[in-house]
């Protein structure tokens, strides 16, 4: 076993199998500040052990006994560094967090540092949170469980306490929805191995329960919200869990359209994780649902101004603030309030003015009020952003030529687009509407199909279409 060595400051530790694809991005992110890399592999078939030396990695083979934490620890087994940050193949250090470690690895080792890790999901998306990834180099410092293995248990023990240090660490492994759900899957079988070694206990509860609702088994998520719920204490010693599970509660009440239920849920949920605005994005849904917009409208309008901070559970911030602005806009324009309509759509643009779905919904919101050249340079927009399944986005230019009596304007569009969205419901039915009898050589679309599209058309472009 390595000892630690005074001139090394940090060790990189890392587990890995099959990561060539992945793996050397990670490791030309953190290289400047890592002093040492140790790489376990648990069984590679691929180049990842040829990629990891090539970086100057020490790697050590392993085999793989459905244990990350023993994994893990072997990693740490073999690190000389005073400090030791750990990642996995799909995070990435960015930029600007390399001066933050060259620092932070000239402390002294004597605490554990929080980074935040950002979830990456396409379009700028994602959860966000604090995790332990930086921590002395000690015999007493291990890690614990099988999975979602934590550095804090034996941290906690020896009275060594967790500080946010500000560092970034984005994680990829998430991009993928069906990767998501295979990982979900896989985290089931091993959190219910471990939950009776542990029990009671809150955190392996909630990730049990967010693993069953990723893989859309709502009835067996509620049952392990509810079980963490039931933990005696749980709200005092750790709130911001049971906030959790009452947001996941709330979550599935709305799906279930039982909406009295779910406000329930998320008032407790705000009660115990007042900075959380995906709680107030699911109160808002449930408020209108149930017949209450203006309740709604007031909930909506809190998400904007919250600050992004990471706690012991992962919110999306940044998707959250923007299905608020979407619901917003919609809902203020449905109610005729206009006004209020524009100032949302302007302070949409401004923070979260990336986003092609934002001005998709500008455009419609000009669209609705008749400024037409300010619906066309915001349809335009958004295809600029995103042209790919875009297809709302090229309806509301069609709209605009219609406004404008330019019928061939009309037909031309839709017959351009015609390759890139023939099996779009929703070009199908906008196409039917607006070219009639003109309509031909397209997939069989029965009535009641063409009904169900055109209603939710209507709806989602104001009652234009």
């Amino acid at each position: 076993m390595s000892g630690v060595d005074a001139s090394v400051r940090l060790s990189v530790c890392m587990i890995v199998k099959n990561e060539a694809a992945l793996l050397g991005r990670c490791l030309e992110s953190a290289r400047a500040a890592a002093d040492q890399i140790v790489v376990v592999d648990t069984g590679s078939s691929d180049a990842t052990k040829e990629i990891a030396r090539s970086f100057g990695a020490m790697v050590v083979e392993s085999g793989w006994g459905d244990d990350f934490a023993s994994a893990r620890n072997i990693s740490l087994q073999h690190a000389t560094g005073a400090w030791i940050l750990w990642l996995d193949a799909d995070d990435v250090v960015p930029a600007p967090s390399l001066p933050q470690l060259q620092e932070l690895k000239q402390r002294p080792a004597d605490c554990v540092y929080g980074c935040i890790v950002r979830n990456e999901r396409p379009g700028n998306t994602g959860t966000e949170f604090l995790q332990a990834r930086m921590f002395p180099n000690r015999p007493e410092l291990r890690f614990e469980r099988r999975i979602h293995e934590q550095i804090m248990p034996s941290a906690l023990r020896i009275g060594m306490r967790l500080e946010s240090c500000g560092v970034v660490v984005e994680h990829h492994g998430y991009a993928d929805p069906a990767a998501l759900k295979s990982k979900a899957a896989r985290n089931v079988r091993l959190l219910l191995q471990e939950y009776p070694l542990v029990a009671p206990d809150a955190v392996t509860a909630a990730e049990i329960a967010d693993a069953y609702q990723l893989i859309d088994n709502d009835d067996k998520a509620a049952e392990w919200y509810r079980t963490l719920l039931d933990i005696p204490g749980s709200e005092a010693s750790t709130p911001a869990l049971a906030g959790h599970a009452h947001y996941g509660l709330g979550t599935i009440c709305n799906k279930k359209e039982h909406y009295a239920e779910a406000i329930g849920h998320f008032h407790r949920a705000l009660r115990l994780s007042p900075w959380r605005p995906d709680v107030l994005y699911g109160l808002a849904v449930a408020q209108e649902l149930a017949g209450d917009p203006g309740a709604a409208l007031e909930s909506l309008w809190k998400i904007p101004p919250m600050k992004p901070q990471a706690g012991q559970v992962g919110v999306d911030f940044r998707s959250a603030t923007i299905k608020a602005f979407l619901r917003l806009i919609r809902l203020l324009v449905e109610l005729g309030r206009y006004d209020e309509a524009g100032s949302a759509v302007r302070e949409a643009i401004g923070m979260v003015g990336q986003r092609p779905e934002i001005h998709l919904m500008a455009g419609k919101f000009h669209l609705k009020r008749g400024a037409l050249v300010e619906a066309l340079h915001a349809f335009e927009k958004s295809l600029q952003l995103r042209r790919d399944g875009n297809s709302e986005a090229y309806i509301g230019l069609c709209l605009i030529y219609h406004s404008a009596r330019r019928d061939e304007k009309v037909a031309e569009t839709l017959d351009t687009i015609r390759p890139l969205f023939i099996h779009d419901e929703r070009y199908r039915a906008a196409r039917r509407a607006m070219l009639g009898s003109r309509d031909t050589g397209m997939p069989v679309m029965s009535d009641q199909e063409y009904k169900e599209q055109l209603e939710k058309l209507r709806r989602d472009f104001f009652g234009l279409l």
